[in-house]
């Protein structure tokens, strides 16, 4: 009986394999569908409770503010809120989850240059809150306390910054091997 041992040996030719959690894999899935749950909150829970004198008490979401400066005629904030904190966190949610899923080859250079470019905004979307804390203190209001939804939103700003870190990490790598 001959028996023979073959020994694999790697090649260089061998096509760069994909994650089967997607781009950026199982983390990268775990954060955007974090986001994708706690950012909806962070909009419509109240971020911030507001108390004059000692009995008066009022909670402010995200989406209150908006309206509430639309009301008062302040576009210009408004339109920052509604665009830095609803619109681009959302379409950035999206546009990760396409990135991740979307197969390698649909993937353009260009998408991950920009998914990485605005990933160094993605805080830009807490300091828009702080804004808006800023906007509502100036009020004249004795005091301010936080409630769920500025931790809501925190949490899904950092979800969101951290799957695009790796989501453009995975692109990057199936760009140099693939």
């Amino acid at each position: 009986m001959d028996r023979t041992i073959q020994a694999e040996i790697p090649s260089h030719s061998a096509v760069a394999q994909r994650d089967p959690h997607g781009a950026g894999g199982a983390l990268a899935r775990a954060a955007l569908i974090l986001a994708a749950i706690t950012l909806p909150l962070g909009i419509w829970l109240p971020m911030l409770e507001a108390q004059r004198l000692v009995f008066f008490r009022e909670a402010y979401s995200l989406f209150d503010v908006a309206q509430s400066l639309v009301d008062g005629r302040s576009y210009l904030l408004a339109a920052t809120v509604i665009v830095f904190s609803m619109i681009f966190p959302v379409a950035k949610l999206f546009a990760l989850t396409w990135l991740h899923a979307a197969p390698a080859r649909l993937v353009s250079h260009r998408a991950v240059y920009w998914i990485e470019m605005l990933g160094k905004w993605t805080m830009m979307d807490v300091l828009i809150a702080a804004l808006f804390v800023f906007t509502i203190g100036r009020g004249g209001l004795s005091s301010l306390g936080e409630q769920p939804g500025i931790w809501f939103f925190t949490f899904a700003a950092l979800m969101l910054m951290l799957a695009s870190g790796r989501i453009a990490a995975a692109h990057r790598k199936l760009a140099i091997e693939g």
